[in-house]
């Protein structure tokens, strides 16, 4: 039990950036607080807090303005936060934002052809998609389809067979016309949209089974999203309003053009904040620090010490090793034995 703490706490203290319900997602832009492992003393806090300009100093004497500084109590200790500056881009002109414009235009254009060539060997396959009571078909630059499988076999049959006694519904389908279109382009049913950085390729089509409900012919909204991990998926479906649908696809196909990669990473400004201490407080604070930077080597090495017993504790009881994948691995024993153990992230009885 003890080696099992020392294994959670470790795992535990690894753990960094995880989103908290207090985080102003909408704010921009956006700070994080970082407690920096280090002091500064009192009479250099003061010195950055209220700097003395010589009085023989040019008047043009330029300031830092890449960061400004302020006192935060935390605890009943204190702090120097070092705030950064961070300035909105200079405006664009008229011309400029024309021409961006354009380029914009130009770039979409561009990246539309590009994401539906990527798509073309998805041409005369079908995906598959199972929820509850519904099964959903999409065959690409075809149409979607709604239907009940029959009751799973045995052999557990894919692609998932029809119940040819229960209804099935058309809810999209392209135009005819549109089958094969000249040299592979994108038809009328095809557009790029964006959302910031956040591009995908979309597909709409209508010309559905009629609608109980509405009167009016089914339509769906098909999202093509650029996913590296796996291959190509449904990733879900869902009725926005009446008899109208969404159908989100994951591929890696869309991986190869930059314009889908998915938007880089915002990083928070991180003002950074040091405990300010006294000059006699130094030597105590430094004999602390190092203290608690041991106290965490062992914690380490004794969490490190203890996954080795686990794992040879486990090799004779013939666990099993679940991946990351989430896939069943065939070789325990094997993998357990490997020094690599980035894909260990489960274990259970057989």
């Amino acid at each position: 039990m003890y080696a099992l703490f020392l294994i959670l706490s470790l795992l535990a203290a690894t753990v960094v950036s995880l989103f908290s319900v207090h985080d102003d997602v909408l704010a921009f832009p956006q700070y994080e607080i970082l407690i920096a492992d280090a002091y500064i003393t009192d009479e250099s806090a003061a010195a950055l807090l209220n700097p003395i300009i010589p009085p023989d100093a040019p008047p043009s004497l330029p300031a830092n303005e890449s960061e400004t500084h302020q006192i935060m109590w935390l605890k009943g200790k204190k702090f120097l936060c070092t705030i950064p500056i961070v300035l909105p881009p200079p405006p664009m002109n008229q011309t400029e934002k024309e021409l961006s414009k354009v380029e914009e235009d130009k770039e979409l254009a561009r990246a539309t052809a590009r994401g539906w060539e990527l798509l073309a060997d998805l041409e005369g396959h079908c995906l598959y998609f199972v929820s509850d009571w519904w099964t959903y078909s999409f065959c690409h630059n075809r149409e979607v389809r709604q239907f009940h499988q029959l009751p799973p076999q045995a052999n557990n049959q894919w692609p998932p067979p029809e119940d040819p006694e229960i209804q099935s519904y058309i809810l999209g389908k392209v135009p005819a016309e549109e089958y094969n279109t000249p040299n592979g382009e994108p038809g009328s049913t095809t557009e790029l949209q964006a959302t910031g950085e956040l591009r995908v390729l979309v597909q709409k089509l209508g010309g559905g089974t009629v609608c109980e409900d509405t009167g009016k012919r089914r339509k769906i909204e098909v999202q093509f999203h650029c996913n590296s991990h796996g291959t190509d998926r449904i990733g879900w479906v869902k009725e926005i309003t009446i008899c109208n649908y969404l159908m989100v696809i994951y591929t890696p196909r869309l991986c190869n053009d930059v314009a889908f990669l998915p938007a880089r990473e915002n990083r928070a400004n991180g003002i950074t904040c040091k405990e300010v201490i006294r000059v006699d407080e130094v030597e105590q604070f430094e004999k602390l620090q190092a203290d608690r930077r041991e106290a965490q080597k062992l914690l380490a090495q004794q969490a490190e010490e203890a996954l080795v017993e686990v794992i040879e504790e486990l090799k004779a009881k013939k666990k099993v090793v679940i991946g990351k994948d989430g896939k069943i691995r065939e070789d325990a024993t094997e993998k357990l034995a490997d020094d690599d153990s980035d894909e260990l992230v489960l274990l259970l009885d057989l």
